[in-house]
């Protein structure tokens, strides 16, 4: 099962990133024209949708607010948008179409001449090689990444992007199985979130801690992880992340030992992924429940998680 956790984390980790993305929406000025009051509305209901499972909706949005910034001649905010579709592209599946957006996202950042913008596209299209697996491109990504940042002077949107570059490195590192390597760049990911007060991405943070430090078969500093991004989690109430968070426990507990703990965490997680309609995963977490009871029987009819009901729409 640990095999597949850095797909989950990778998955994770974008979930937490598209509010993330919405730090150079529309302008927040007291007057704003119809376009702007449409754009930063589409962008509001887009985050909204996503972060509820429903990514087609949240696609047509973020183009409402692409045409939106089209029309204003905003052409910062139009780049973004076009970094928000690709990412929307990317977590269902749809690389070709994410690297086509990521290209017009970095042929207007290039014309404009803003290394951040630019980086920001350039990272985004490093979690997109990543996926693909194209490791050798994704580290060249990365360089870049590296020397577009270096000679910037230091701010909380240098800060956000060069976490995002130790967080896509991390997730290389673990792919790779350099456990140790991951941890260090996730730990340093989660310093720079900490420094600018990006409490949604920190969560996620510690998830990947987490997750590196099961695959180092440190199990209690895992739970320890896993733990902190779980308080965090049901503080904003993110449901992607307290499934993640509790399939994350349920795992370190298992190599622990505490077989309870980790039955009260899969079953936890499981129920939260049919809510989500997420039948791959769920099943994924019913696999693990079987594996956690072949090892540690219980005495109750475990048959019926088989026929669990599923919530209407």
């Amino acid at each position: 099962m640990t095999s597949k956790r850095p797909a989950w984390c990778f998955f994770l980790f974008l979930s937490f990133l598209f509010p993330a993305l919405f730090s150079g929406c529309a302008s927040s000025g007291p007057r704003l024209s119809k376009l702007q009051s449409d754009a930063r509305s589409a962008l509001s209901n887009a985050n909204q949708q996503f972060l509820q499972q429903h990514p087609d909706t949240a696609l047509h949005l973020v183009r409402q607010a692409l045409r939106a910034h089209q029309l204003l001649g905003d052409l910062p905010d139009s780049v973004r948008d076009m970094d928000r579709i690709g990412y929307i592209e990317v977590t269902t599946g749809q690389y070709s179409r994410a690297v086509v957006w990521y290209e017009r996202a970095e042929l207007l950042a290039s014309i404009l001449r803003d290394p951040l913008l630019t980086a920001q596209t350039e990272v985004l299209s490093c979690d997109t090689e990543i996926f693909l697996q194209q490791n050798v491109q994704a580290r060249q990504t990365l360089k870049k990444v590296r020397a577009i940042l270096l000679p910037l002077p230091d701010s909380a949107q240098k800060n956000h992007v060069l976490a995002h570059a130790l967080n896509s490195e991390g997730m290389l590192f673990l792919r790779e199985k350099h456990f140790r390597k991951a941890l260090s760049s996730f730990q340093k990911a989660l310093s720079l979130n900490r420094k600018n007060g990006d409490s949604s991405i920190t969560a996620s943070n510690f998830s990947n801690i987490g997750n590196a430090e099961l695959a180092l078969k440190k199990p209690n500093k895992s739970r320890e992880a896993f733990e902190k991004a779980l308080s965090l989690d049901r503080k904003s109430g993110n449901s992607e992340g307290i499934a993640f968070d509790s399939e994350g426990l349920s795992l370190a507990d298992m190599q622990i030992g505490h077989w309870d703990q980790a039955l009260q965490s899969i079953l936890a997680a499981f129920q939260i992924r049919l809510q989500q309609h997420d039948m791959e995963q769920s099943r994924k977490d019913f696999a693990l429940f079987q594996e956690i009871t072949s090892k540690h029987p219980v005495s109750v009819n475990t048959s019926l998680l088989q026929d669990w009901p599923i919530p209407s729409p």
